[in-house]
């Protein structure tokens, strides 16, 4: 008498093994430790570009407002100081009601950004909307570096007073 012959079921009958599971679970493992340092590298330059980004924002809102307000005297200007490495403020007419608002204090430190000296540092805007030191002198182009750990973005002032971000590593 023959046998019949007994044939092995198709794989996909016999279900997962332990095996397969742990190959899973590695090739799993390896692609999240390989991505992850990338992803936090790049949140961290994001963190960086957007304190730069508002650093700017505020430079054009207090440069306008100078405009509109024709600030001719110190006490119409409006105005970014940076005090130290981590913080800075800014006064400018944040409600649109012509008149300058109490000083506005950006912190940096919970960033972990900072910024070059020296320290005070005061950038006063005129009527024209040109960048002046605390002494109403006409400021030569000047440059606020913004840095972390991973690299440098610096914000310059062209000729006008407008900011200029400069990309850095």
């Amino acid at each position: 008498m023959k046998r019949p012959i007994q044939s092995n079921p198709p794989r996909s009958d016999r279900g997962v093994t332990v095996v397969d599971l742990l190959i899973v679970g590695t090739v799993i493992a390896v692609a999240i430790i390989l991505i992850l340092p990338l992803a936090l590298s790049a949140q961290r330059s994001l963190v960086r570009a957007n304190a730069v980004q508002e650093f700017s924002g505020f430079v054009q809102h207090a440069r306008s407002d100078s405009k509109k307000l024709h600030a001719i005297a110190p006490a119409q200007m409006a105005q970014i100081t940076i005090l130290s490495n981590r913080y800075y403020y800014v006064i400018t007419d944040g409600d649109g009601n012509g008149a300058l608002d109490p000083p506005l204090v950006i912190d940096l430190e919970s960033r972990n950004i900072r910024m070059d000296g020296p320290f005070p540092r005061t950038f006063m805007f005129d009527q024209l909307g040109r960048v002046l030191d605390q002494n109403q002198n006409l400021m030569q182009l000047p440059m606020v570096q913004f840095a972390d750990q991973k690299g440098k973005t610096a914000v310059k002032f062209d000729g006008a007073g407008q900011p200029v971000v400069t990309a850095g590593k």
